[in-house]
């Protein structure tokens, strides 16, 4: 299995409202980390995206980037939201899907200084949610932009055997 693959089974199972959204991996770069939810499962009463599930998909996006990034350096940690906010500007009207890129597409260094001193970090993030089939380069504007700080504790080396 990929490593994408293998994410998407773990939040699946730890995470069980990404699978009651329908929450899809598409990609991951090192960089960036694209997903996609359907409508159908995510509509409201007016045939739109419902606020909450765009919100809880663009989180997944900037949590699911901090793991997988955390991964790619060689560590595991407790990731968590610490605070959050998103602008809805246009209504979800089709499948939807999110982007989360890290800060000037790297791992900042202040957050790995920090995680390798002190087991800890915090990372600010961008996620932004669009309409249509998902791409890495988005020709439209978004529907809603999320931003959010996260939170990693106890950060140590994976042992893999």
């Amino acid at each position: 299995m990929t490593q994408l693959a293998l994410f998407q089974k773990r939040i699946n199972e730890e995470i069980p409202l990404s699978r009651a959204l329908g929450i899809r991996l598409i990609s991951w770069d090192g960089h960036a980390l694209l997903l996609s939810a359907p409508l159908d499962q995510n509509r409201n009463h007016q045939g739109t995206g419902f606020g909450g599930s765009v919100y809880s998909a663009a989180v997944t996006a900037a949590w699911g980037l901090t793991e997988l990034a955390l991964a790619d350096l060689g560590l595991r940690g407790a990731v968590v939201v610490q605070s959050g906010n998103i602008d809805y500007l246009e209504p979800v009207d089709r499948d939807f899907y999110v982007i989360c890129r890290l800060p000037a597409g790297e791992i900042p260094a202040k957050f790995r200084k920090s995680l390798a001193r002190h087991g800890k970090g915090r990372l600010d993030l961008t996620a932004e949610v669009f309409c249509g089939v998902p791409t890495a380069e988005p020709q439209n504007q978004p529907v809603a932009v999320f931003e959010g700080r996260f939170v990693v504790k106890d950060a140590h080396s994976r042992v893999t055997l």
